[in-house]
């Protein structure tokens, strides 16, 4: 596989050339740290560069129950992703699919700009997968030989990969990272030499930006639905595992 194969060459032989971009995902059982490797790479990069989003965890306040999961873009605007109750949409192990709120927030973020040369997606997991939309442009995104794209799969079950994962996984384009415990830290670095690398080899004309994203963490609406974002705690996660906690504030405490 090509992912194992870069992985094993290094950073040198994953540098991408410069008439093309590589896409870059990184793959591993749930807790091992994908969502916060995720992160602390994207934080790193210049933000007039980078589109995307990543997945939060849903909690009542008031309980610490969990209700869902949410997505926020790198640019601080929310969404629900899925929550407990009926009618958001289609159903996924527990929880319902919010895919309405998801697709109105993630598609503009999936669609190519001429500014914009890495597109980050936390994650492409079985929820996410139930938007042919999603899978559509993501598809587009990685045939794309002007922009990149770098990411999160979830781990094989049972010995086996869903198959839009698993088609990802042989493209030829695409590297695949596979994050354990015990690698993680070396894997970081790697990862974030490389989506430099990949940043700086587009730049077209003048100086890259230097200027970082920002993780935000701004209040969005206070109303809760399957359309609109919760009031609730939220929490980066990896398949239900909790990394670092934050309350979203609301005036309204309604569940």
């Amino acid at each position: 596989m090509v992912g194992d194969e870069a992985l094993a060459r290094g950073v040198e032989d994953l540098e991408p050339p410069a008439s093309s971009a590589i896409n870059v995902f990184v793959t591993g059982q749930p807790g091992v740290g994908k969502t916060s490797l995720v992160l602390n790479a994207v934080k790193k990069l210049p933000k007039d560069m980078i589109a995307g989003f990543y997945t939060l965890e849903a909690r009542n306040p008031r309980t610490g129950e969990k209700i869902g999961l949410d997505i926020e873009s790198l640019s601080g605007e929310s969404a629900p992703l899925s929550r407990l109750r009926r009618g958001c949409g289609p159903k996924v192990g527990k929880y319902y699919f919010a895919m309405e709120a998801f697709e109105r927030l993630v598609l503009p973020l999936l669609t190519p700009s001429k500014d914009i040369k890495l597109h980050v997606i936390d994650e492409v997991g079985r929820m996410e997968l139930q938007s042919e939309l999603f899978k559509d442009a993501l598809m587009a995104l990685l045939a794309s030989p002007n922009v990149a794209v770098f990411g999160s799969l979830p781990a094989c079950r049972y010995g086996h990969d869903l198959p839009f994962v698993e088609a990802i996984k042989q493209r030829s384009d695409t590297a695949i990272l596979t994050l354990t415990k015990s690698n993680r830290d070396a894997t970081a670095l790697q990862v974030e030499a490389l989506l430099m690398n990949i940043v700086s080899s587009a730049s077209v004309s003048g100086a890259p930006s230097t200027s970082p994203i920002e993780i935000s963490s701004r209040a969005s609406s206070p109303e809760f639905a399957c359309s609109s974002i919760s009031p609730y705690t939220v929490s980066f996660h990896e398949h239900g595992e909790p990394f670092e906690k934050r309350q979203r504030t609301s005036d309204s405490n309604t569940i």
